[in-house]
């Protein structure tokens, strides 16, 4: 994506970077298609932000346990999905576990001295419960006072989507959009090629452990607890919570998911990092559409993949040997 054929925009987004990639050879104007993705982002994170009070988000939380409240369309549609993933993982996703996030020092959280404690932690679970959350007829409610919603897990995913829909409006065919490692294409680089994707090592920053060729109109998304963490007691935790048991995830080193569409790519690489290795078969059951790749926190390096991102992915040289595979129950 770095080569001069390519043409590239880019804006700040959300807090991170989105980039819209024109194959070469294209003659369509990027400026203007950026500056048009970069005003419905804007708008986006107007609607959805949880560090805002002055949207449906806060007015959810603010009337948790009391009111429900009328959510805006583009708002409703992630509710909507994020429950779904959620019923799906058995709550290893779960966009009422902002508490908890919180808890642990994310999300405008202060980062605790000490480990929060089992009763404390036992506590705040009280407040996370996706069953909870009711939609119905373009409203929220929140059932129990206290409980928060957070959509940080899955809302990038749908701001792509909205991306390619834009591109796809336009005419565009051949492009790649990236928003913060979430990626979603369409179309190829070049003829008899696909567009390709270097994923990260989790464990070395500056190397990869190979390259995903991704199918047009298919979308990418990686978690990993490698860049966003605190420190704790000379402890480093993840911001990826388990909502099931309260504590940060330490099993799963990184979690790439290829699925139809960016949300549900977002949404459930963020539940197969909380389940890992040993839970992945019984999700993978239910989501068949789904390709992962799951690198587990322990050395020797592993790389766990189903068989069809096996058929995507190409490992760099010396990790062929660390191919595992990844089934459905």
């Amino acid at each position: 994506m770095g080569s001069p054929d390519f043409r590239n925009g880019s804006f700040r987004s959300m807090g991170t970077t989105a980039t819209l990639a024109l194959a070469p050879g294209s003659s369509d104007p990027i400026d203007p298609v950026t500056a048009r993705i970069h005003k419905a982002f804007y708008e986006l994170e107007h609607e959805m932000s949880a560090y805002r009070r002055d949207n449906a988000i806060w007015e959810l939380s603010a009337n948790a346990g009391a009111a429900e409240v009328t959510v805006a369309p583009n708002t409703y549609r992630v509710l909507e999905r994020g429950q779904a993933v959620a019923y799906l993982s058995e709550g290893a996703f779960d966009a009422t576990a902002a508490p908890l996030v919180r808890l642990w020092g994310f999300s405008g959280g202060l980062i605790p001295k000490v480990i929060p404690s089992p009763e404390a932690i036992r506590e705040c679970m009280t407040l996370v419960d996706y069953h909870r959350l009711i939609l119905r007829d373009g409203k929220a409610f929140l059932a129990r006072k206290g409980m928060a919603v957070d959509l940080g897990g899955i809302g990038k995913g749908y701001a792509i989507d909205c991306a390619y829909d834009c591109c796809r409006g336009l005419g565009i065919r051949d492009f790649l959009f990236n928003f913060s490692g979430n990626i979603r294409v369409s179309g190829r680089p070049a003829r008899r090629k696909q567009w390709q994707i270097g994923l990260r090592d989790p464990f070395d920053r500056s190397a990869i452990i190979g390259k995903i060729a991704l199918p047009s109109g298919m979308a990418l998304a990686t978690s990993g607890g490698y860049e966003n963490f605190v420190e704790i007691g000379g402890q480093r935790f993840s911001h990826l919570i388990d909502p099931r048991t309260g504590y940060p995830v330490s099993e799963t080193a990184s979690a790439t998911v290829l699925a139809p569409d960016a949300i549900s790519a977002d949404g459930l690489s963020t539940a197969f990092f909380v389940v890992g290795v040993d839970g992945a078969p019984h999700l993978l059951g239910k989501v068949l559409s789904t390709e992962v790749l799951i690198v587990p926190s322990r050395h020797p390096l592993e790389l766990w993949m189903t068989p069809g991102m096996r058929k995507l992915f190409t490992p760099i040289h010396n990790l062929e040997c660390a191919v595992r595979t990844l089934s459905f129950q």
